[in-house]
Formats: structure tokens, C-alpha cells, sequence
């Protein structure tokens, strides 16, 4: 069957070339394409390391200068710092407020950080640097990597200066070699680095890492990144802050899932408007993180619609492509086919037939088309992060475009192949 299918290719050589070179192309783009989805549906199956449902943004901002509320005698440090803590305070204790948190420099879904070095003994690694409150693992219900609960990680991270880092930056601290990852990152918990930042005038370089947690991503599209968090204690050390640097704090809150209802910010923002008006200081904003969740991956949506699109008008043109091709063949071959009718052959053989011809043609075209495809992929002239070129994804990348090929073939094939199947040889033999 495959030697009388490669001579019925040789004997139509000319297009069939046409045909082929069409698909070489078709299957080069379109594997490209299908080599990003896949890359982004392996990062989408790595966890994303907090939970954003049900968390609010919460802004406080100060009284501008010229608003006749505004109480324009001036303020030391401690004075703004107590206004806020009673802001943060009345916030946390609302009937619907689950739990509430403090961040510096980390807004999850906002390129927000800080940066630094961390070392241990002669490992060193470069991690975004972070600061909140314990009971951030609770608002955004962020787990240790030994799977312990966010209260319990929360618990275990309750003194100020203490780190906790995720399980990414802690394997690096500790295995010297990042190919092979003998010791598990949660053997880092309890133990002193070095943490190449000082935000805090009396914060010593060498500090303890109370917990490891989970690895978290920035988004669902980006991979997991190194991080380390510094614990603060509102209110204790020499925490500070003065009506200048107010817009660099951030607020959190997780509301409980029953109160989470439509409507929800315009109600809560009538209710605590007065509650919230501490001294200078007021509720400016209050926003979901859906909302900045869903400005932030906007780029991101739009790139992997792109690639689907260009999949689809490639499988598109495959489909035209072998469609007007054994369609007008089988137009030019009606009295071959009515012979092999006459031979004994039935309907169904001539369909088996057309089918493995346009079977065996798309396989001829796609092994260059996989020679091209391998080559862009050592030359990282395909999308590496978040996930990395391998041999596996070059393989299930090529079988799932091979798949849709064959796919778009046998449809575009049953058209032209159910037209051969009706032919009646006296018809078709009529001018002979």
C-alpha cells in the first residue's frame, strides 16, 4: 500500500510539491505557535503560591493642604505612625473584614519590589526583597513548603526582622550545584543568612529565616520567583512613617466569602467613611485584586490570543489548501477511479486511498518542517520563560501539531474523498 501511494505522488510530482511546500510552511508556523500554547497550559499547571479572591486593596491617603478639613499644625513621625495604626486598626476589626495585613514594596499583580543578595555560607542568590506583616500569609492565604496552613506559617513568622523565603530561594541557598537539588529547601528554617539589605538603621546583615514558603509566581503567566520576606510588627521598633511616604505603604484585607458580595466597596466605603477619616488621613481607594489582576495580565491574554489566532488561520489554510487540492484531483482523476471501480476496488477503497495519499504527503512535508522547528529551538528562537527548551517539549509540541495536521487533513480530505465514492464508472468511462 505505501509503494503504490509513493507512485501515485511521483506520478503527480509537480503538485504534490506545490502541496508539500505549502505544508512545510503551514507546519513551521503552526508548530511555533503550538509550541507557545503549550508552554503557557505546563506554567498555568504551577501553583501560584497565594490566593487572591476575596482580598481588597484598601488606599489611605492624607488631606490635601487646601481641603477645610485638613489640620494643617504640623506632625512628628510617631504622631502620623499613631493616625495610621488607628486607621489600620479600625479597618481590621470591621464585621466583615476576615483578617487584614501590611505590605512594603509587594502588590501582588503590580511591579512593586525591592531587590537584594542573600548568602549562605559561600552560596549567594538574588531574590526580590519584600516586607509585611505576619498576617500577610493569612490575607492572601500563602502555605509553608512543608504544607502547613497559612495560620500556622503566619505563627511561625511572628518576630519583627525575621525572614521567611520562599522554597526556590532557600534550595539555592543551599545546594551548590542548581542541576541537582539535594536538600530540600525547608532545611533552611531556623538558620542564619545574610540578607545584603538594611531598610532599618538598627537591622543587623546576618538574619534568622523563620519559615519557608511555598514558591510564588508574580502572575499566572510569569514562573516562579525568588523571594524573601521581612517581618514587621506595626507599631513596634522603629517602625515609622510620616505623611510623605504614605502612597509607599499598602493595606490588605480578606473579607469573608459571605460578605463578598456585589456592591460590596460602595457599602463598605459609606459605612467606614467617618470611621476612617483618623486625623489627616482617610480612605482614598478600595479595590479588588481581581481588578488589578485583570489590568495586569490584559498583555498576557492578548500575546496567547495572538498565537491561537495565528494557529488557527495556519490550520485555516491547511484546510483550504488540501481541500482545493484533492478536490480538483479527483476531478481530473474521475476516469482513473471509475477504472479501479470497474476493477473491483469499492467506494470505501477509494476513499482509504485519498485518505493515505494526503496522509503520507502531509508526513513527507513535516519532517523538515520538525528539522526547523528543532533547530529554533536550540538557537532560543522560541519563548524560554517561564519554561525551558527540552527535548520533551520539542516532541509533545511536534506530536500535538502533527496530530492537528492529520486532523485538518482527514476533514478536508473527506470532502473531495466522499465526491469519488458517488462516481458511477459508466458516467465517468462515457468518452473513453
Amino acid at each position: 500500500m505505501l509503494i503504490h501511494l509513493l507512485i501515485i505522488i511521483k506520478n503527480n510530482l509537480r503538485a504534490n510539491l506545490l502541496l508539500m511546500a505549502g505544508m512545510f510552511v503551514i507546519a513551521t508556523s503552526l508548530w511555533y505557535a503550538v509550541d507557545y500554547v503549550y508552554a503557557v497550559v505546563v506554567n498555568q499547571q504551577k501553583s501560584l503560591g497565594f490566593d487572591w479572591e476575596h482580598v481588597y486593596y484598601v488606599q489611605a491617603a492624607v488631606l490635601p493642604n487646601e481641603s477645610v478639613e485638613c489640620d494643617t499644625a504640623s506632625r512628628s513621625d510617631d504622631e502620623v505612625t499613631a493616625e495610621y495604626l488607628e486607621f489600620y486598626n479600625r479597618l481590621q476589626h470591621h464585621p466583615a473584614v476576615e483578617s487584614a495585613c501590611y505590605t512594603l514594596m509587594h502588590f501582588h499583580y503590580i511591579w512593586k519590589n525591592g531587590s537584594g543578595t542573600m548568602s549562605y555560607d559561600t552560596l549567594k542568590t538574588s531574590a526580590m526583597y519584600r516586607e509585611v506583616t505576619p498576617s500577610y500569609f493569612t490575607v492572601f492565604r500563602v502555605r509553608g513548603a512543608d504544607e502547613c496552613s497559612p495560620e500556622e506559617l503566619s505563627r511561625r513568622a511572628s518576630h519583627t526582622n525575621d525572614f521567611v523565603v520562599t522554597e526556590n530561594t532557600a534550595c539555592r541557598l543551599l545546594n551548590p550545584d542548581i542541576n541537582n537539588m539535594t536538600v530540600k529547601g525547608v532545611e533552611l528554617a531556623g538558620r542564619f543568612i545574610h540578607s545584603g539589605v538594611s531598610m532599618r538603621e538598627d537591622e543587623l546583615d546576618s538574619v534568622r529565616v523563620a519559615a519557608v514558603c511555598e514558591n510564588q509566581k508574580y502572575n499566572e503567566y510569569s514562573n516562579w520567583s525568588k523571594a524573601v520576606y521581612r517581618i514587621v510588627q506595626l507599631g513596634q521598633g522603629d517602625f515609622k512613617i510620616s505623611y510623605g511616604s504614605i502612597p509607599y505603604h499598602d493595606i490588605f484585607i480578606r473579607v469573608k466569602a459571605d460578605a463578598d458580595r456585589p456592591g460590596f466597596v460602595e457599602s463598605f466605603r459609606k459605612e467606614m467613611k467617618k470611621q476612617l477619616r483618623v486625623g489627616n488621613l482617610y480612605l482614598a481607594d478600595m479595590r479588588p485584586m481581581s481588578y488589578y489582576r485583570n489590568e495586569h495580565l490584559a498583555d498576557y491574554r492578548s500575546d496567547l490570543y495572538t498565537y491561537l489566532a495565528i494557529a488557527g488561520f495556519f490550520l485555516a489554510n491547511a484546510f483550504l489548501a488540501i481541500l482545493g487540492t484533492f478536490w480538483f484531483r479527483t476531478q481530473q482523476r474521475r476516469e482513473e477511479l471509475a477504472v479501479r471501480l470497474v476493477a473491483g476496488a469499492t467506494p470505501h477503497n477509494l476513499q482509504t486511498l485519498l485518505m493515505g495519499e494526503g496522509f503520507l504527503l502531509i508526513t513527507i512535508a513535516y519532517i523538515p518542517a520538525l528539522v526547523v522547528a528543532y533547530n529554533l529551538g536550540i538557537s532560543d528562537l522560541v519563548e524560554t520563560w517561564p519554561v525551558e527548551w527540552s527535548f520533551t517539549r520539542f516532541l509533545i509540541g511536534g506530536l500535538v501539531t502533527f496530530l492537528l495536521l492529520w486532523a485538518i487533513a482527514a476533514i478536508s480530505i473527506w470532502f473531495p474523498a466522499r465526491q469519488a465514492m458517488s462516481i458511477q464508472p459508466a458516467e465517468a468511462l462515457h468518452g473513453e
